[in-house]
Order: C-alpha cells, then structure tokens, then sequence
C-alpha cells in the first residue's frame, strides 16, 4: 500500500523534482496541485494493488 501522509507525499514529491531537474527536464504543465496529485498517487496504488491480485492468476493461466 502507497503512503498517503502528507510528509510521505511531499517527500516523493521532492524526490522526484530532484530526479527531474538532475536529468534536465523541463516542466510540462502537469496539474500540480495537491488534490490533482492525491488523485494520481491514489490511482497508482490502486493499479499497483490490482497487479498484485492478478499475478497469481497469470501464474496459472501458464
């Protein structure tokens, strides 16, 4: 499960603004506010979840 704390979020904000910048990416408008963001962390941990429950099932489709 992704953590949804405000600290934990900030934090892999951050990271990622620091991974970006190293690499010399550009901003590209992406909605940046903080609901906007929730509902790309949310969305993630959800797909992230359904691939967890479906791996075993493709395991026995094999």
């Amino acid at each position: 499960m992704v953590d949804m704390r405000r600290e934990a979020i900030s934090a892999r904000l951050r990271e990622m603004a620091r991974l970006s910048a190293r690499r010399g990416l550009v901003s590209k408008d992406v909605d940046m506010s903080s609901a906007a963001i929730s509902a790309r962390l949310r969305t993630m941990a959800s797909l992230s979840d359904l691939c967890r429950r479906l791996a075993p099932i493709g395991r026995r489709l094999t």
